[in-house]
């Protein structure tokens, strides 16, 4: 915790900590119960804020969001380093920008020089030659330190964009799913951001997706073979998004394409493909060779509407995902049909 609580008050809030999970089915873990208490203690704005907006767009917790929410807002260093990669990135952006600068303006010096001693004229050879020769030679030493200098800077430079390369994979690192390779819920937060400011009228298309009867798959074959199907089904469900689109894993079996400028029926056309990519997998187990039942999606298609927030949003996706699996899973529903 950030703070000192008396007994009373802490027993205070870990009663109502304790009843927040039993209210939203959690188990009492560490991370758990850390998040409910700081959510009921109120002192982190940013957290509350975050809870709050998805209490009101109905939005489910399980482990997966508390650990996302204990990441984000609780965890002192995650912060720190993304604020850590924002200024070095810039220290690097501006390091690059000024050695290409010195660079330029070295050689245009050097230029200069050379030009002005050719066209150098006297009418006392004897002098001219002598102050030439005396020019000559500073000039000499002159290139020769402004070479090692363009060296040193052109090394730095190197270094510098290796540092950047280096900070863009960190970067992504904080973006990504580290079990399937899609996108984060951070990374989707930032890329709808960035899509509505862009354009607070764009047209987004959501495909909500959950794999059909998956905790059961997970009791009977076990959660390392689940996670192989996860990833498989998440480089499934990667290949039919083009670049403009964003994959992104939601929750434990759940996954979201997001697609901007995109309508509702070409939205439903990719869901479709993708229930179909997805039915026609086969998986064998490695250790008996016998093959594993068939995995299938239920998915949901809804349009982003400019009156709500995207917490609104996600959450009026899952409500037509529950339409797809009401009425048998394995298969795509849209908004028309709410």
């Amino acid at each position: 915790m950030m703070y000192q609580d008396s007994i009373e008050q802490a027993s205070e809030k870990a009663a109502l900590a304790i009843a927040f999970l039993q209210r939203h089915r959690l188990a009492a873990h560490p991370v758990n119960f850390t998040v409910a208490y700081e959510y009921i203690s109120g002192v982190i704005a940013e957290l509350c804020q975050a809870i709050e907006d998805k209490l009101s767009a109905r939005i489910p917790f399980d482990d997966f969001v508390m650990t996302e929410l204990y990441s984000n807002y609780i965890v002192p260093t995650g912060r720190q380093n993304e604020q850590m990669i924002a200024a070095v990135y810039k220290m690097v952006s501006t390091l690059n920008q000024q050695s290409e600068q010195a660079g330029e303006a070295i050689h245009d010096y050097i230029d200069v020089l050379d030009h002005s001693l050719v066209a150098l004229k006297t009418d006392t050879p004897v002098q001219a030659r002598d102050t030439i020769s005396r020019i000559m030679s500073a000039t000499y030493e002159l290139k020769a330190t402004q070479q090692k200098l363009r060296d040193q800077l052109a090394q730095s430079n190197d270094q510098s964009y290796q540092l950047r390369a280096e900070l863009e994979q960190l970067k992504r690192e904080r973006h990504v799913d580290a079990l399937t390779g899609l996108y984060n819920r951070l990374a989707m937060q930032e890329h709808i951001d960035q899509w509505l400011a862009e354009n607070p009228q764009r047209r987004i298309a959501a495909i909500a997706v959950d794999l059909d009867h998956f905790k059961q798959f997970n009791q009977d074959y076990g959660y390392n073979i689940g996670d192989v199907i996860l990833s498989k089904v998440a480089k499934k469900i990667s290949a039919y998004v083009q670049e403009s689109g964003l994959p992104v894993r939601a929750g434990g079996e759940e996954f979201l394409i997001l697609l901007p400028d995109v309508d509702l029926r070409t939205a439903s056309e990719i869901a479709e493909q993708v229930r179909r990519g997805v039915e026609k997998l086969r998986f064998v187990s490695s250790r008996s060779k016998k093959a594993l039942p068939k995995v299938t999606i239920s998915l949901g298609v809804a349009l982003y509407q400019a009156q709500e927030n995207w917490h609104q949003f996600l959450a009026r996706s899952n409500q037509v995902l529950s339409i797809a699996k009401k009425r048998g899973r394995n298969q795509v529903a849209t908004e028309a049909m709410l």
